[in-house]
């Protein structure tokens, strides 16, 4: 299923004002539940009644949202007004010139759009999405991003989670094969265009048992080569596996990266070893045992920690 990104029929419209204003929105709810109107008023150098004209323009559009039953009136910026402000500052860098309408993909916590650099280059947009019914407990599932914070917006959260995939990228990339990054703005990673297909959209008759296993042993010597590195995915499966157009493989959503130095990071690393090779054998046969691949990778895990020669 593919939608459109509401944040591009907005855009057009905005002033330099409304931009102020929804900055003034998204810096005073560090503070505010719901932000005062006179805060936004005076964060964007203008008196309350030409903020509460351009705020009601903006809720109209669906990027702030205004609430009057709580002894004043207060907004707060929506997930469209975040996209807006990270497409905004993605622009004002040079980094994007423009966005597709529809989504080229879709995860459990993001939306992927294609966009064009100022030089004509595709690159792939993520703009990564916590909240809304099911926003708790996917929350739970990112603990590591924000164990140690106290501000509890989805909005925040997001942003927490897009910067620790452009951390992932950038240590990454060099070593392996995950997307390059190219930028990271609030909730938004930029990251290189790479024609595929998640293994998971693939049917099961486009493998054969063959060639399906020769794509599990280059997902294998990836992740071997970054478990030495000391990191552990913790969120391995085939739908975060891509098979590229020139028959390679991309390993993708690294938000929940672990170092090998969390204690949790070793039951995590055997966890993604099964789920894979669970994956492979159910769908295409692959017969690949737990017990012959974990001793390398135990190995690895050990070495990369500073624990001898893995033994």
């Amino acid at each position: 299923m593919v939608s459109k990104l509401l944040a591009l029929d907005a855009y057009p419209n905005l002033r330099d004002l409304d931009f102020r204003i929804l900055r003034g929105v998204e810096l005073n709810m560090r503070h505010h539940k719901w932000v005062p109107i006179e805060e936004i008023a005076r964060f964007a150098r203008v008196d309350v009644e030409t903020a509460s004209f351009r705020l009601g323009k903006l809720d109209d559009m669906g990027l702030v949202v205004r609430r009057s039953d709580i002894g004043y009136i207060g907004y707060q910026l929506t997930v469209h007004g975040y996209d807006v402000l990270a497409i905004r500052a993605l622009a004002k860098k040079g980094i994007i010139e423009a966005i597709s309408t529809t989504q080229i993909g879709v995860g459990k916590d993001a939306d992927v759009y294609v966009g064009i650099t100022g030089t004509g280059e595709k690159v792939a947009i993520k703009f990564n999405r916590i909240g809304g019914r099911t926003a708790s407990r996917r929350a739970a599932y990112h603990r590591h991003v924000f164990y140690d914070k106290h501000h509890t917006s989805w909005l925040y959260i997001s942003r927490l989670i897009a910067k620790k995939e452009h951390e992932a990228l950038v240590l990454l990339s060099p070593i392996a094969k995950v997307p390059k990054p190219i930028a990271w703005n609030r909730h938004v990673v930029v990251m290189e265009f790479i024609e595929g297909r998640e293994l998971a959209e693939l049917r099961d008759s486009e493998l054969s048992r063959e060639e399906a296993g020769e794509i599990l042993d280059k997902v294998l010597d990836e992740y071997l080569k970054i478990v030495r590195f000391g990191i552990v995915h913790s969120d391995m499966s085939e739908f975060n596996i891509v098979l590229t157009k020139d028959n390679d493989i991309l390993i993708i959503d690294w938000a929940q990266y672990l170092s090998t130095a969390h204690p949790e990071s070793y039951e995590l690393l055997k966890r993604d070893l099964t789920v894979l090779l669970n994956a492979f054998r159910r769908r295409w046969g692959v017969e690949k045992k737990f017990e012959d691949v974990w001793p390398e990778f135990e190995s690895a895990w050990r070495i990369s920690r500073g624990e001898g020669d893995g033994n």
